[in-house]
């Protein structure tokens, strides 16, 4: 597993992660306490008991809705990561597109939160539509310890990202260097 320190490196200029400590006088959050500060959403029509109590064994926070009616709901604005099922989810806000029409519509409305579809359909799902706009796909009968997997990676690159764009708001870039194309300004309103 990567660090934290390593998700740094692969957003943030080398200046940025050597002053970190220095500036901030603290050091990056633990994955333990990540694991206490990131909501999970998993939008599913079907039961994923298995799969969430394994996730809530690994420390995440981490919910279950079978639809979205509100895109303004409070399960979605508080949630950081959010997984979306392909079939039978999304049809009362994008009926024809069911969950792709839900993944663009969250897009649309949170660039910044970090959205993995996931589907049993893996043969029938238009995979260029899809991996331009999710962060990340993911089977659905994956196990268990894949789904912990990637969501500790998307919470480490979700922690990376505010710290470099809290650094670069404090402190602007210097002569020379450059804005990574993964910050993205949006996330503190």
């Amino acid at each position: 597993m990567e660090s934290i320190y390593i998700a740094l490196l692969k957003v943030a200029p080398t200046w940025f992660v050597a002053g970190y400590k220095k500036v901030f006088k603290k050091k990056p959050l633990s994955i333990e306490e990540l694991r206490k500060n990131i909501q999970v959403l998993f939008i599913d029509d079907e039961p994923l008991d298995s799969i969430l109590d394994n996730v809530r064994q690994s420390g995440w926070n981490v919910r279950q809705v079978n639809e979205v009616d509100n895109i303004y709901s409070d399960e979605v604005k508080n949630s950081d990561i959010i997984f979306i099922d392909y079939k039978n989810v999304g049809s009362k806000l994008t009926p024809t597109e069911e969950g792709i029409g839900l993944l663009k519509y969250l897009r649309h409305k949170y660039p910044t939160k970090h959205l993995i579809f996931f589907s049993g359909y893996a043969g029938f799902i238009p995979g260029h539509e899809v991996h331009s706009i999710a962060n990340g796909w993911i089977q659905k009968n994956s196990d268990p310890y894949v789904y912990v997997e990637r969501i500790e990676a998307a919470a480490k690159e979700i922690y990376a990202k505010k710290i470099m764009t809290s650094w670069l708001l404090r402190f602007g870039t210097q002569k020379g260097d450059f804005l990574p194309a993964t910050v993205n300004f949006k996330i503190f309103p």
